[in-house]
């Protein structure tokens, strides 16, 4: 009896343990299950954030990449990155230039150097026109001693573009001379109560021919008699233009 007694309390002993160790399994088995999917949340989270990664280095990029297919520099120091999808141009830049460099100033046209005020500038450049005529007589007196033929006719042709330019502008002065003598004489038949007269450039021109012609008058007669055959064969040929064709007889 008590060998009956003791082999069932042995196998009680067994099936406890095996029942322990059951358990025991059990929760090492969740414990893994919960490990691999943490794991696999970890995993898919990693993936997940080098994806959003990449798609941010993908967009950098596109955003980096300029109109002409080349892509800015992460650094000062590090050269310049070009599109691989675009053919390379013979005429390409392989050295940045610095704009500082590129950029070039005209006083003439920049807001720099003030408004051009003309009056001012044609007072303090008066000098200009006496050196002008100075030298007119030097090359004048160049062109009696050269014996040469070609100097001379140098000379001659460099003397008569100086002449024809000192008139030019000694016109073009007389003509500013006589709008500012128009403008104030409106301006006083306006204060008058006269209404304002806008001259048109055919009235304008008609004025500036009737000083010329007065001036020559008073200078030298026989220039304005040329002046005027000059300007009459001019005007005969214009209007000889408009003349229809003689038309011949059929044989």
């Amino acid at each position: 009896m008590n060998q009956i007694e003791t082999k069932k309390g042995k196998k009680k002993e067994e099936l406890t343990r095996r029942d322990n160790n059951s358990f025991f399994e059990e929760d090492i088995d969740t414990s893994n299950d919960d490990n691999d999917s943490e794991s696999e949340k970890s995993s898919e989270e990693d993936e997940n954030t080098e994806e959003e990664t990449s798609s941010e280095d993908n967009n950098s990029e596109i955003n980096v990449i300029n109109a002409k297919g080349s892509k800015k520099r992460r650094n000062k120091h590090a050269p310049m990155e070009m599109s691989s999808k675009r053919p390379v141009s013979r005429f390409r830049q392989i050295v940045e230039i610095p704009k500082s460099m590129k950029q070039k100033r005209d006083p003439r046209f920049d807001s720099l150097s003030g408004k051009f005020n003309e009056d001012l500038y044609e007072k303090t450049y008066s000098f200009l026109n006496e050196y002008k005529k100075s030298e007119i007589e030097q090359i004048k007196s160049q062109i009696s001693k050269e014996k040469d033929t070609v100097e001379k006719s140098r000379l001659q042709q460099l003397l008569s573009k100086l002449q024809s330019k000192l008139a030019n502008e000694k016109n073009i002065k007389r003509k500013k001379e006589l709008k500012h003598e128009r403008k104030k004489r409106e301006v006083e038949l306006v204060y008058k109560g006269k209404k304002p007269y806008y001259y048109k450039k055919s009235d304008v021109k008609k004025l500036e021919l009737i000083d010329k012609f007065s001036k020559l008058q008073e200078s030298d007669p026989k220039v304005l008699e040329k002046v005027i055959e000059k300007r009459r064969k001019k005007n005969a040929s214009i209007k000889h233009k408009y003349i229809p064709f003689k038309r011949r007889k059929s044989d």
